[in-house]
Parts: structure tokens; sequence; C-alpha cells
């Protein structure tokens, strides 16, 4: 990779990022309308390692000095800061090197800074949604934000947001399974989420009503989103069979923009939308309640469907997710419904079924490519082999079902003969 400054490249800021001490001190300073300092004792912790490729997570300790007897500041809070590091450690990887090859013409060094310009846009698209979540009515699934800095002409590599840390929170990994019962509350609060988005108006904030899809996609050619689908075998040959019998359906859905216009095609409202939200991005307490919903710079607004999915399909093993579909959409309706305190409901319970079923197809595409790198960045983490076994275990029954029910669902929406518009 080049040496010129980048995302890519380490700085001699906190966590080998562009952010200092001084900047982060002076934005608290102004957010929090104080003149204390951050004290001799100050810290940072790094948090997240292999569960994303595009930030550095630090937990920054405060140490306060000079600070007022009534003054109530923060102790510690979560800085995320935006980085291709991890991605760029990734693209070394022989591993990597081995299984990917970048399009005839191109480097793998131009296609990381490809990639720098759509993690600058989702950091941006994520300091306007933390904008607008502080607008929204009612206590929410979302951490606090004290401060975000989006990147501009004049910030071209120090993009951050300091926000509200938890204590002993819980974090699962794609090769952990989430109870069915914590499923449940994620699916309630997503729809007291998108019940406030729409008391909001969130169709009137423009600076998030992008297709978050069609950003996707740019950063892939079908060759290499192909190899990024096969690369699932590597796992094990248990998920063979079930993948060979989706990747015909590759490149009939690589492309797609279904998810967002899809509202218009069968005639519902839209809501906020995570666009990110699988089980990483999901914060659980020490009693294993939900805590927080994280990670929005894929947010969009869009139909919730796609949040509700895309966290069934990494957190949930196939049986239960299989099992527990019908009620969870329920769950996420009924909440959705109460919370709207009279105003008129984005979309009909027999409209969401149907939207679950037509978008599984597109949002497994979606998704499933990405849980094979970061299950094989983990797995390398297993403390012994049976630990290993286990985590291997889960992912297999994950991706071999998500595999299974794309063609399932896919042969089951050819079926209704609905005409609609895939790609844009």
């Amino acid at each position: 990779i080049s040496s010129i400054m980048s995302l890519l490249v380490p700085s001699d800021g906190l966590l080998e990022t562009h952010v200092t001490w001084n900047e982060v001190e002076e934005r608290l300073q102004r957010a929090l309308n104080t003149t204390a300092r951050l004290g001799k004792n100050k810290s940072v912790r790094h948090i997240g390692q292999g569960q994303g490729f595009a930030s550095r997570i630090g937990v920054i300790t405060c140490d306060w000095e000079g600070a007022g007897k009534d003054e109530k500041l923060p102790a510690v809070f979560a800085l995320k800061m935006s980085s291709m590091l991890a991605s760029r450690e990734m693209s070394e990887n022989k591993e990597f090197k081995d299984d990917f090859k970048p399009p005839e013409g191109v480097t793998m060094e131009q296609m990381m800074e490809g990639w720098v310009g759509f993690i600058k846009q989702v950091h941006n698209t994520e300091v306007d949604v933390y904008r607008v979540l502080s607008q929204l009515e009612g206590e929410l699934a979302v951490p606090k934000c004290y401060y975000t800095v989006p990147f501009t002409n004049e910030n071209k590599l120090a993009g951050s947001l300091a926000l509200e840390y938890y204590d002993e929170a819980q974090i699962y990994h794609v090769y952990q399974n989430m109870s069915v019962e914590q499923i449940r509350q994620i699916a309630r609060a997503l729809g007291k989420i998108q019940a406030a988005s729409v008391k909001y108006g969130i169709e009137k904030e423009a600076s998030i009503d992008r297709d978050t899809w069609v950003d996707f996609w740019k950063n892939f050619g079908l060759d290499i989103y192909t190899q990024c689908v096969e690369q699932g075998k590597k796992i094990d040959e248990a998920i063979h069979g079930s993948l060979d019998a989706a990747i015909p359906l590759v490149p009939l859905y690589f492309g797609t923009t279904l998810p967002m216009t899809i509202h218009k095609q069968i005639g519902c409202g839209r809501v906020l939308v995570n666009g990110d939200h699988w089980a990483a991005n999901v914060l659980f307490d020490s009693k294993g309640d939900l805590a927080a919903i994280i990670d929005w710079q894929l947010a969009h607004i869009g139909v919730g469907v796609e949040d509700l999915l895309r966290i069934m399909l990494s957190a949930m093993s196939s049986s239960d997710r299989r099992n527990h579909t019908t009620e969870l959409l329920n769950e996420m309706y009924d909440s959705m419904k109460k919370n709207l305190d009279g105003a008129t409901a984005p979309y009909t319970r027999e409209q969401l079924f149907l939207l679950h079923d037509l978008l599984f197809p597109h949002c497994a595409f979606f998704f499933a490519p990405v849980l094979t790198p970061v299950f094989l960045t983990n797995l390398t983490g297993a403390p012994n082999e049976e630990e290993k076994l286990k985590r291997k275990e889960i992912v297999i029954d994950k991706l071999r079902g998500i595999y299974e029910d794309i063609v399932i669902y896919h042969e089951k929406n050819e079926k209704r003969g609905l005409d609609l518009k895939w790609k844009a």
C-alpha cells in the first residue's frame, strides 16, 4: 500500500489513526460545555478487533482535571475513528491474496484506495444519523452521542464519533447464537425506532435518503463478488452443496437495488433502517438484555424488514430462525404499531410478511459473503481446537441455512409472478 497520507496507513494518533488527544479534548470541552481537561492518566484501549474493517474503536478513560463540583462528565466513552488499517492487513494476508484476484488491469492497492471514498461517505452518513437519532422521541436503544467529526475538504483523515460507552457490554460474534428472547427484544426495539422515525418525518432527511445498495455494489465487479461468495467453501465441505445450488443465482442478484425501491412497487411507506444490523452491532448488558443498537454507517430510509432479516441471518441458528420467523415479524410489527401514537403505519402486517419473503434472497446475498472473511478472521483467535470446532459448526449451520433458503425463497418468489424491477 502506498505510503501517502491515507486511512490505509498507520499514523501517530490514537490507535494509529489521525485523531489526536488535543482534538478529542477540545471537542469534548465544547460538547460538554466545560473547561475541565483530560488528566495525565487518560488512556485509550482498543476494542472491536475482528468485528469490522472500516474503523478503530477505543475506550477513552478521561481522568478529568479541573472539573466543577457539580459537573457530571463521562468518566469513559467510546471513540469510533474511521480507519482502514484492518482492511489493509486483510488485503496483505497471503490467504486473502490467493483467494481474491482484482479485475484485470487493477491492483489490490487501487481497489483499497477506491474503498476509502466509500468509507468516508458512510462515516458522514453515520454523523447525520446520530443528529437525527438525537431528535427522535422516546427511549430508544441507541447510544448517546457526545460529538461527531465528519470528513470535509479541510478534514480529510480524522473522522470520528464520541459515543456513550456501555460497561460490561456483551457483543455476540458470528460464531455465536443469540437466544430467541434476545432477538425478540431486538425486534421490539426496531419497531420502536421505526415508529419514532415515522413520527419525526424521516422522509424529509435528504442527507440519509441515499441508495446504500448502489454505493455498496459499485465497490465490486461480478467476478470479485462471486469470489467472495465462493470463499465460503473454505470453511467446510458441508457447505458446498447448498452453496453450489445458490451460485447460479449470483448474477441475478448482483447489483440488486430492490430493497431501496420496493416501497414504490408494492405501495408502502419507509422508515429509518440501520442497514448493517448484524450480530456484532448489537450490545447486551451483563444480564443478557438489549442495551443498544450501534454502527449506523449504512443507515438509510427504506423498509424495516432489512434490519430484522440481517440480525436473524447473523445471530440465530438456522432452526431457530426458521421456526420463529413468523413470531419475530409479528413482534416487530406490534411494537411499531404500539409506538406510533396515532400516526399512519408505514406498512401493513401483510406487507411486512411479503417484504420478508421478497427481500430474503437480496439481503442474504448482501450479507453472506461478508460473514466468511469475518469468521475466518475470528477463527484464528480460538483458544483451543475444541472451541475452534464449536465456532466452525455454528457458522457452517448459519451459512448452509442461508444458502438453502436463498434458493427456497427465490423459487417461492418466482411463483408469485410479481413484475418487480430489481436493479436501478
